[in-house]
């Protein structure tokens, strides 16, 4: 059957945003770039709403409207600080697990994003409200991560169970390294440590056959 365009219900067209909901969405989208730079530079105490107004370049008044206090704006940052990091944004490509490892370190962890998200992990460890508001989300990006490495690799030794929790080793130890980094200043140091971690879990899994 050739379905009529003209006759296409509007339901199943998306409706064209108003200059209203732009706008909005241009001045979130600030607000959030500013405090993923304060995140990186001030850390997680001293983000405060004055310095993250300051950053965006907006008015007290049109920052409040979209985000009442610091929590909301944490909130709406982890969402978008994990689209990039999503299982099918491109990043993985399943040529090798050592070559996946590093492009996942360089082009999400090791960026002022990773870093931004890495201090809100950190605080939303003793923060009870924002631990609630955030961990959903977490969870959701946790459980399509899993699912995408498990179609893309299978395990050398194991199960698929296997491929997931290496997964799951690796993203542990990335995101410690910001960490180690704190205790070791060695130039090049860091890239070294990524290196050679790569190199002793990517030989646990291989490319999986996927059509």
């Amino acid at each position: 059957m050739v379905l009529d365009e003209a006759a296409t219900s509007r339901a199943d067209v998306p409706a064209a945003k108003t200059k209203k909901q732009r706008q909005t969405e241009v001045a979130k989208h600030r607000i959030c770039d500013a405090v993923v730079d304060c995140l990186d530079e001030f850390g997680y105490a001293e983000t405060s709403i004055k310095r993250v107004q300051a950053r965006a370049g907006v008015s007290r008044g049109a920052l409040t409207h979209h985000f009442p206090s610091k929590e909301e704006m944490m909130v709406e940052t982890v969402e978008r600080l994990l689209q990039p990091a999503r299982p099918k944004s491109g990043v993985l490509k399943a040529s090798s697990a050592e070559k996946d490892l590093l492009k996942l370190w360089a082009r999400v962890v090791d960026t002022k994003e990773g870093r931004a998200l890495v201090e809100i992990l950190v605080a939303a460890r003793t923060d009870k409200g924002l631990h609630a508001r955030i961990s959903p989300g977490l969870s959701r990006y946790n459980d399509g991560f899993n699912a995408e490495v498990v179609r893309l690799y299978e395990s050398v030794d194991l199960d698929d169970g296997d491929v997931a929790t290496l997964w799951t080793i690796c993203r542990v130890f990335l995101r410690g390294l910001h960490m180690q980094e704190r205790f070791d200043a060695k130039p090049g140091h860091t890239a070294k440590i990524m290196k050679r971690f790569a190199e002793i879990i990517g030989p646990h899994m291989r490319p999986r056959e996927v059509e």
